[in-house]
């Protein structure tokens, strides 16, 4: 509209209205602009391009249209926007190396991401905060602990400081190789530099804690947290905990931390009702097991009209049978709920 009116907008204001279609338009969108405005076709060579291009787009325009794609989902348009900026004769940045190391760990290929980060290196790019961000996160998401602990120290030895982002990274990766006491240790390192982690990392922190039987720990984390006011906890956090909780026998507690649950908005779950049902039925409790698993039928049956532990199948994709199968085969379940005439509640054979 604007070029048909003699107007050629500066290439700032492409590069924001690309970024704008893309977000809220869809990538494709983005793309199709793109080639609009710089009018980029098909099988065109590198002389074709230069020749025919309306515009000359810069690094910027092809980093949003990359973010675009990898937003979306869309990995292999990423390789391909790549191509394209060097069809362009473009020379890419740092951020646009980010992009790409991102979609290479995404699609677990390595080989092509460490390649990608010694290509930036051999072409004098010096790798900002973001590309090491994006380098240490995919080889933590990996569980390769000891590559992103290197690229960390060559960060800080170049002059980089570790972000909130670095540090959640190091966690997520500690975690997934069971080092729970090295990913609090970088815990304890994010509260001293006053950083605030997502939900998502308090998850993993207390999953893994409470995984290692130490609850109390896992307790100390959430009560931390929280003193920050604009921390969410998310429902996995009170899950854990409360299973842990009950796995230790201590069932008031469990009982207040699950209405302080309530309070925040979570309904329980057949996990949280698995967990009391197990943590009582060590107890002895049978009087509490059998309320606990009328209360846990009444509410399913309102919300998906089933008996919760009157299904046939065995498949462990189903919800409840984190209560009935994996829960329950190796309890008493006959003595208990007999005593109660609630026999017919027992999973079908």
């Amino acid at each position: 509209m604007l070029r048909s009116r003699g107007i050629n907008p500066q290439i700032k204001t492409c590069n924001s209205l690309i970024c704008s279609v893309s977000r809220y338009r869809g990538s494709y969108a983005g793309y199709g602009l793109f080639r609009e405005v710089f009018g980029s076709k098909d099988n065109e060579t590198e002389e074709e391009v230069k020749r025919n291009v309306r515009g000359r787009p810069n690094v910027h325009s092809f980093n949003e249209l990359m973010m675009g794609f990898y937003r979306d989902g869309e990995m292999e348009m990423v390789v391909e926007a790549w191509n394209e900026m060097e069809r362009f004769g473009c020379v890419p940045n740092g951020f646009s190396y980010s992009v790409l190391l991102a979609t290479f760990f995404e699609e677990w290929k390595i080989k092509e991401a460490e390649k990608s980060w010694e290509e930036m290196r051999a072409r004098g790019i010096k790798p900002d905060v973001a590309a090491y961000n994006t380098i240490i996160g995919g080889f933590c998401k990996i569980g390769d602990i000891e590559k992103s602990e290197e690229i960390l120290r060559e960060m800080e030895l170049s002059g980089g400081e570790s972000t909130c982002v670095t540090l959640e990274h190091l966690i997520n990766g500690y975690c997934r190789v069971g080092d729970v006491d090295s990913a609090i240790l970088v815990y304890k390192d994010m509260c001293r530099k006053d950083f605030r982690p997502e939900a998502s990392t308090i998850d993993l922190l207390i999953g893994g804690l409470c995984e290692k039987k130490k609850v109390s720990e896992a307790l100390e984390i959430m009560r931390i947290a929280m003193r920050n006011v604009s921390f969410h906890p998310s429902g996995k956090s009170y899950e854990f905990l409360i299973n842990g909780l009950c796995e230790d026998g201590k069932m008031e507690e469990a009982l207040k931390l699950q209405a302080k649950m309530a309070g925040k908005g979570f309904e329980p779950n057949p996990k949280i009702y698995g967990a009391f049902i197990e943590g009582y039925m060590k107890l002895g409790n049978e009087e509490m097991v059998a309320i606990l698993i009328k209360e846990m039928s009444e509410a399913q049956s309102s919300r998906k009209r089933i008996r919760c532990l009157s299904l046939t199948s065995r498949d462990p994709a189903t919800p409840i049978m984190l209560i009935t199968w994996q829960r329950w085969e190796a309890m008493d379940q006959h003595r208990c709920l007999r005593a109660f005439n609630l026999v017919d509640w027992l999973p079908c054979s």
